[in-house]
Parts: structure tokens; C-alpha cells; sequence
């Protein structure tokens, strides 16, 4: 189920579905959770960001395990505990 980041102050949105509209409310985070693929390609397409689960989302920022492939922030992988190198884009070690 995606979370989306709607712009500051939007506290809800209505998108089109097949019997009419549905509307979405941001919870306490500020993040409005979608139940459907679909509802959450509309809203994309109205400029909404999709919230990232993964921790760091550009392999140029943190850490990507190599043991179990989680995202994160630090060398030290906060799931599985293994201690990565931060590997550049040419495949060397940095």
C-alpha cells in the first residue's frame, strides 16, 4: 500500500475511480495511505510524491546491503547488521 506526500497543507484529495470519485485523508503524519496502484498513478500525475520505505533512495546517498539489500543511511545495515562499503558507480569501493 503506497504513502504519498501530498503538498503542505493539503489535508485531502478526491481521485476519479470507476463508479465515481474517492477520497483520501492524510493521517496523523501528514501521509495519505492508497489502497489502489491506480489512485496512486493519479495522484503522481497531480504532483504528489510517493514516500520512500527503502531508506536511502539514490545509491549516490548511504548505503545499499550486499547481504540483504536494504537501503540505509549508515555503513552498518540496521536489518541484518552487516557492515557495508559504499560501492560508486563505476563498481569500485569508496
Amino acid at each position: 500500500m503506497p504513502k504519498m506526500i501530498p503538498p503542505t497543507g493539503l489535508k485531502e484529495i478526491a481521485v476519479k475511480t470507476e463508479r465515481g470519485t474517492k477520497l483520501y485523508k492524510a493521517d496523523r503524519s501528514g501521509l495519505i495511505n492508497v489502497d489502489n496502484p491506480k489512485h496512486a498513478k493519479q495522484m503522481k500525475d497531480e504532483g504528489l510524491g510517493q514516500a520512500s520505505l527503502q531508506g536511502a533512495s539514490d545509491p549516490k546517498l548511504g548505503f545499499t546491503c550486499i547481504e540483504c539489500g536494504f537501503g540505509s543511511w549508515f555503513a552498518k545495515c540496521s536489518r541484518c547488521g552487516h557492515l557495508n562499503e559504499r560501492i560508486e558507480m563505476d563498481g569500485s569501493s569508496g
